[in-house]
C-alpha cells in the first residue's frame, strides 16, 4: 500500500472526479426556442402573447430590478417518449420561476454557485413524456437589484445586471453518471470526516484505491465508451462500499428539506412573494420525482400569499399537507421579532398562524419554528403553551459572541413557569455525509452538545432566501446515508414527528429558565428609530381600536366585528418581522414598512372618530381612559385662546416640544371611563409651584441642581431626604460613540464601543418657557456634534418627584450610537426590566462573562431600580434598548448604522422617556400603572361622551392588556389580563355588562371552562388568562 500521504493524494484525485462528471449527469437533447417580454412590472400570470417579441442567441437584456419573460412551445420528439425531460435554461438573471403549462413549477437561481452553473440550474420538466406531445414553458426571470451589503463599509455592487440570452436547452439525465457521483462523493466525504486510526476508514480506502485503478480522469483524453466502461466496471465496488450498516446504538438524524424565508430582508415584500412562489413550486416537483421528500414550511403569511396570488400552487400545496409530506408547521403569521413586539401581537401571530393552517389544512401547528430572530423572550413559554405549541426550534443562539450556549435539546420554563420541550436544529445544510458527522456526532459546538440526554438531530436542509430550498442533489446525498456504517443514520421525518420522538426518549434534559438572550445583534433594539417608534404607536392605536369597538358594540347590542380591523391587524404582524422591525432591511423596506405603520396610526385614529359618537358641543372636550385602572395625570388639551377648563382643575397654558400651545390639565379619569371637561372664558389661573433661580430648581418633591450644560448634578427627594444622582454622570447626560461593529453594520453593537463612549455636547441654549401650577418646562438646545443637534424639553410636574424628557434628535451622523445616562445612588444587583406580560430581572454586575455579554439588552415601559423601600425607574416611550450597570441606568437613543440601509437613519426623531422616583419598593403602583399612563395617553374627543366603566378589578397588580372582538365575530368580546408584579393573587372583578355567558379560554379563544362573572380570579405570577365574554 502507498505511504498514507501519497494516499491523501489519491483521495484528492476522487474528489476532483466528481468534479469532472458533475456537468455530465444530465445531457442535452434538444433545444426549445423563445420569444420574450421585458417589463418592469411584477406580473402573477403568464402575459399575453401579444407582449412578446422574437429573440435569439446572443440578446442582451437589462436593467436593475426588471423581469423579463421568456415563452415557448416545445412538441416532444418521437424518440424521446416514456422519458423524464429536464429543462436547462442559460439566459441569465439572479432567480427565474419555471411554469409549466400555465403553472408554476419551479426555480432556477445563481444566488449560490455550485461549479459554473447556479445551485438550480436543471429542473424536471415532465415526467413520462409522450412522443408529439405540447408542453408550453414560461420563463419569469428576474434581473435582481443593487444593495451596498451588510458589513460597515461594505461597498460591494450585486452586479450590473446585463444578461446573454444562450437558448433554453431539453435534457435527460445520465443515470449512471449520477449514481457513480453520489455514490463517489458521499464515500469521499466519509473517508474525509472518519478518525484516520479507524478501520472503517482503512477499509474504505482500500477499496477506492480499486476505483482508482480503473477509472480515467481525463475526459476529454479517453473515449466516451471507454470513459463509461470503467465508470461501469468501478460502480459495484462503491455499491458494495455504501452496504455497510452502523449498530442499533448509532446516532441519528431526522432529516426534512425547508427554505428558511424572511418575509422582507434585502429585497422588498413583493419579491418575497415571488420567492416563496418559486421555492414551494420546486418542492411539489421534487415530491413528484422522490417518494420519500418531504418538507416543512414556517410562516402561515407566506402561504396566504402564495394562495392570493398562485391558486394552482396553493392547490398543489394542500393536496401534499393531505398526505403528509408538505409540513404547515410553525405555528405563526410570519417569523416575527420576539424581543420587541407587545406581548398581545405575540400572541396574534399564533393565533393568525394557527386559525390560518386550521382553516385551509385542517392542521393544527405543535411547533413554534423560529430559527432566525435575534433572542426569545422569557415570556414566550406561555404563549406557546395557550396557543396550543408544546416544542420549540430556533438555530440561531449558536452564534452568541461570547458564550456557547451549553444545550441543545432541553427544557425551557418561562417568566411564569410554564415549560415547552426545545430542540436546537440546523439549517442551510446538506443531509450528507458532512454535516451528519459535523452537526450529530462532531467533536465541537456545532455537534449535540449533551451526549448523555439524546443521540439524536433535526437537520432541516436546503437553501433559504430565494435559495430554492433543496436541490436534487441534496435529496440523492441523503439516500446514501440512511444507513451507513461510520456515520450518524438519516431518515426523512417531519419536524411533529421528530420532536415527539425526542421528547419520548430524551434522558433527563436539562431545564433553563428565563430569557434565551442572543449575545448578538443587540443594535436592533435601537437601529432605525421611526420604525420602533411607530412599532409602539401602532400597537397602541389597534388596542385602542379594538377596545372602542367592542364598547361601541356593547351598547348597540350589535356583533363586535374586527372587519375593519384585520387588514389593519395583518400590516401589523407582518411588520414585526425580524428583519423589519429590528431595522436591519433595505431602505425600501424600512420605507414601505413606515408607510404602513403610519396608515394604522392614522386609520385607526379615523376609525376610533367614526365610532365616537360625541356631542358636538364645541366648548367640551371628553377625556377616555382605556386602561383598567384609574389614571391621574396631567393630560393636554389644544389650546383655545382666552379659554380655561371649568370648576377646580389645576391648570395652566404651556408650549410642547413642538411649539404648539397646549391647556395642561391635571385630571383623574377611572378605569374604561371618560370624564368630560367643559371650556369657558377665562386665564388658567393659580401660583407656581415652581422656584427656580439659576441653576437650582425646588419642586413641592424634588430639589434639582443643574449643571454647566443642563444636565441634573442633584436630585434631592425632598420626603425620603435622599440624594438620587450617585457617582458617574449627571442625570441625561449626552454620551455618544463612533459604533463600527465587526461584521453586522444595522445589527450589532459591539462590547468594545463601551470604551468609545463620551459627552461631547454643547449646550447652546437654555431657558424656562412654561412655569405654572401644574408644570415647569425648561427647553434646551445642544449640538451633540457638529452635524446632529437635539432639542429637550425637561418637564417636572407639581403632583409626582417624576421628570419628563420630551425629545427632538436632528441626527445627521453615520455610525454614531446615542446613549443618554442615569448614574444613581441606589444599591441593587438586579435591574426589572419589563417584557411581554411582566418583567425580567437581569444582574447590573458583571461577575462572569455571562453578565459582560448582557452590556445591552431589551426594556418596554420601563426598567427600574429598586432597593427594598425606596426605588426609581426609567420610563421610555419607544426606546428598546438599554445598558445597566451597578446603580447606573443608559437608555440607547439611536444608532446611525448604514448597511444594508445606507442612510444611517438620518432626520429628525422624536422621542420621551421619563425619570420617576418611587417610596416603596418596586410595584405595580409605583412604576407599572405609571409606565402604561406614559405610553397609552388617553383619548380626548371634541364634545360629551359618557363612559362608564367596562370592568373594574381589586388588585391594582392585574392588568388587562387586551379587549377585542372574537376572532369568529360574534356578539361577545375577549378580555386578555395578566398578573403584572409576580405575585401569586387573588382577586375579585366586577363584569358592568349583562353577559349571556362568561368562559376561561386559552389564547386562541376556545374554551377551557365556564366561569361566573362575580368569581374570583386566581392568578399564578405573571399568568395570563384568557376571558371570552357573550353579551
Amino acid at each position: 500500500m502507498m505511504p498514507d500521504i501519497q494516499l491523501e493524494r489519491m483521495l484528492g484525485k476522487l474528489v476532483r472526479f466528481t468534479k469532472t462528471i458533475e456537468p455530465l449527469m444530465f445531457s442535452k437533447v434538444d433545444e426549445v426556442s423563445m420569444r420574450k417580454f421585458h417589463t418592469t412590472e411584477s406580473l402573477y400570470s403568464i402575459p399575453e402573447d401579444s407582449q412578446f417579441t422574437d429573440c435569439k442567441k446572443g440578446d442582451v437584456w437589462a436593467g436593475e430590478k426588471t423581469y423579463c419573460w421568456f415563452k415557448g412551445s416545445y412538441q416532444v420528439a418521437p424518440h424521446l417518449a416514456g422519458q423524464h425531460l429536464y429543462l436547462y435554461p442559460h439566459i441569465g438573471g439572479y432567480e427565474m420561476m419555471m411554469w409549466v403549462d400555465g403553472v408554476p413549477s419551479g426555480i432556477f437561481c445563481s444566488k449560490i454557485i455550485v461549479n459554473s452553473h447556479g445551485n438550480h440550474y436543471c429542473d424536471m420538466l415532465k415526467q413520462d413524456v409522450t412522443g408529439e406531445e405540447n408542453i408550453e414553458i414560461a420563463l419569469e426571470v428576474y434581473a435582481h437589484h443593487d444593495f451596498p451589503g451588510v458589513a460597515p463599509l461594505e461597498t460591494e455592487s450585486q452586479g450590473n445586471f446585463t444578461y446573454i440570452y444562450e437558448g433554453v436547452d431539453i435534457c435527460t439525465k445520465n443515470d449512471e453518471i449520477c449514481e457513480f457521483y453520489f455514490d463517489l462523493k458521499t464515500l469521499n466525504q466519509v473517508v474525509h470526516k472518519l478518525d484516520a486510526n479507524s478501520f472503517v476508514r482503512s477499509n474504505m480506502i482500500a477499496r477506492l484505491v480499486e476505483v482508482h485503478k480503473v477509472l480515467y480522469y481525463d475526459y476529454d483524453n479517453v473515449d466516451h465508451d471507454t470513459f463509461m466502461n470503467a465508470i461501469r466496471t468501478a460502480q459495484p465496488i462503491l455499491k458494495d462500499l455504501l452496504k455497510n450498516q452502523n449498530s442499533v446504538s448509532a446516532p441519528s438524524a431526522g432529516i426534512i428539506g425547508h427554505s428558511h424565508m424572511d418575509t422582507a430582508w434585502l429585497w422588498h415584500k413583493d419579491e418575497t412573494l415571488k420567492k416563496c412562489t418559486r421555492t414551494y413550486a420546486n418542492q411539489l416537483n421534487l415530491m413528484k420525482q422522490y417518494d420519500e421528500y418531504k418538507f416543512v414550511q414556517s410562516s402561515a403569511y407566506h402561504t396566504a400569499l402564495v394562495q392570493r396570488h398562485y391558486p394552482e400552487v396553493f392547490e398543489g400545496i394542500k393536496e401534499q399537507v393531505a398526505k403528509g409530506r408538505y409540513e404547515p408547521n410553525g405555528g405563526v403569521w410570519i417569523e416575527s421579532d420576539c424581543n420587541l413586539p407587545n406581548g398581545e401581537y405575540l400572541i396574534r401571530q399564533f393565533i393568525w398562524g394557527q386559525r390560518y393552517t386550521q382553516e385551509h389544512f385542517n392542521y393544527r401547528s405543535d411547533c413554534f419554528w423560529l430559527p432566525d430572530t435575534f433572542g426569545y423572550s422569557a415570556s414566550l413559554p406561555q404563549i406557546m403553551k395557550g396557543c396550543g405549541i408544546k416544542y420549540f426550534l430556533t438555530t440561531k443562539m449558536d452564534w452568541n459572541d461570547t458564550n456557547v450556549f451549553p444545550y441543545d435539546t432541553f427544557i425551557w420554563k418561562g417568566l411564569d413557569g410554564s415549560k415547552v420541550f426545545v430542540h436546537f436544529n440546523r439549517t442551510h445544510i446538506w443531509p450528507d455525509a458532512a454535516s451528519l458527522v459535523d452537526y450529530v456526532a462532531g467533536g465541537d459546538h456545532r455537534a449535540i452538545k449533551e451526549k448523555s440526554v439524546t443521540n439524536k438531530r433535526l437537520l432541516a436542509y436546503g437553501f433559504g432566501d430565494g435559495g430554492g430550498g433543496p436541490q436534487f442533489e441534496m435529496i440523492e446525498m441523503a439516500r446514501r446515508v440512511r444507513d451507513l456504517e461510520g456515520i450518524p443514520k438519516a431518515k426523512h421525518t417531519t419536524v411533529s414527528e421528530f420532536m415527539r420522538e425526542l421528547e419520548a426518549s430524551a434522558a433527563d434534559p436539562s431545564t433553563f429558565s428565563g430569557e434565551l438572550y442572543l449575545e448578538l445583534h443587540r443594535g436592533t433594539l435601537t437601529n432605525q428609530h421611526n420604525i420602533k417608534r411607530n412599532n409602539r404607536l401602532a400597537e397602541i392605536a389597534l388596542r385602542n381600536l379594538e377596545y372602542v369597538t367592542v364598547r361601541e358594540a356593547i351598547r348597540n347590542h350589535t356583533i363586535a366585528s374586527d372587519e375593519k380591523i384585520r387588514p389593519l391587524m395583518e400590516d401589523m404582524l407582518v411588520n414585526q418581522f425580524h428583519d423589519i422591525l429590528p431595522g436591519t432591511s433595505i431602505a425600501r423596506v424600512h420605507d414601505e414598512s413606515l408607510a404602513e405603520t403610519t396608515a394604522i396610526i392614522e386609520q385607526s385614529a379615523q376609525y376610533i372618530r367614526e365610532l365616537i359618537n360625541t356631542d358636538k358641543i364645541s366648548q367640551s372636550r371628553t377625556i377616555m381612559n382605556t386602561l383598567s385602572f384609574d389614571r391621574s395625570e396631567v393630560v393636554y388639551l389644544d389650546d383655545v385662546d382666552g379659554m380655561k377648563v371649568q370648576g377646580d382643575y389645576r391648570q395652566q397654558v404651556t408650549t410642547d416640544i413642538h411649539g404648539n400651545k397646549k391647556l395642561a390639565v391635571y385630571v383623574t379619569v377611572p378605569a374604561f371611563s371618560s370624564i368630560v371637561l367643559t371650556l369657558e372664558e377665562g386665564t388658567p389661573a393659580g401660583a407656581s409651584e415652581f422656584t427656580l433661580k439659576e441653576n437650582q430648581l425646588e419642586t413641592p418633591l424634588v430639589k434639582v441642581s443643574f449643571n454647566e450644560k443642563g444636565y441634573i448634578e442633584s436630585f434631592f427627594d425632598k420626603k425620603a431626604k435622599r440624594e438620587l444622582r450617585g457617582e458617574g454622570y449627571a442625570f441625561n447626560t449626552f454620551l455618544i460613540a463612533e459604533d463600527v461593529p465587526t461584521a453586522w453594520d444595522n445589527w450589532d453593537l459591539d462590547v468594545d464601543s463601551q470604551y468609545k463612549f463620551a459627552d461631547t455636547a454643547k449646550l447652546i441654549s437654555r431657558e424656562a418657557i412654561a412655569n405654572g401650577p401644574v408644570e415647569l418646562r425648561i427647553r434646551s438646545n445642544y449640538q451633540i456634534t457638529e452635524q446632529t443637534t437635539i432639542v429637550q424639553d425637561m418637564v417636572f410636574y407639581h403632583h409626582s418627584p417624576e421628570v419628563r424628557f420630551d425629545t427632538l434628535i436632528d441626527w445627521q451622523n453615520e455610525h454614531r450610537f446615542l446613549k443618554t445616562a442615569f448614574d444613581t445612588s441606589l444599591f441593587t444587583n438586579t435591574a426589572k426590566q419589563e417584557i411581554q406580560f411582566g418583567y425580567i430581572e437581569r444582574p447590573t454586575t458583571r461577575n462572569n462573562s455571562i453578565e459582560k455579554a448582557k452590556f445591552e439588552v431589551v426594556n418596554h415601559k420601563y426598567t427600574d431600580l429598586s432597593e427594598a423601600r425606596y426605588g426609581a425607574a426609567l420610563l421610555n416611550d419607544c426606546k428598546y434598548g438599554i445598558s445597566v450597570e451597578n446603580s447606573s441606568m443608559q437608555l440607547s437613543l439611536h444608532k446611525g448604522g448604514n448597511r444594508p440601509d445606507p442612510r444611517g437613519d438620518k432626520g429628525l426623531h422624536e422621542c420621551s422617556y421619563s425619570f420617576l422616583p418611587h417610596e416603596g419598593s418596586f410595584n405595580a403602583k409605583n412604576v407599572i400603572q405609571p409606565a402604561y399612563q406614559f405610553n397609552i395617553k388617553p383619548l380626548i374627543f371634541e364634545g360629551e361622551f359618557q363612559e362608564s366603566g367596562l370592568l373594574s378589578i381589586e388588585a391594582d397588580n392585574i392588568l388587562v392588556e387586551t379587549i377585542k372582538p372574537l376572532e369568529s365575530n360574534e356578539k361577545g368580546f375577549v378580555i386578555r389580563m395578566y398578573e403584572a408584579e409576580g405575585a401569586y393573587t387573588i382577586t375579585s372583578w366586577k363584569l358592568n355588562v349583562s353577559a349571556n355567558e362568561v368562559e376561561l379560554t386559552n389564547m386562541l379563544e376556545e374554551t377551557i371552562d365556564s366561569m361566573d362573572a362575580d368569581m374570583e380570579l386566581v392568578f399564578k405570577p405573571f399568568e395570563i388568562k384568557t376571558i371570552k365574554v357573550l353579551y
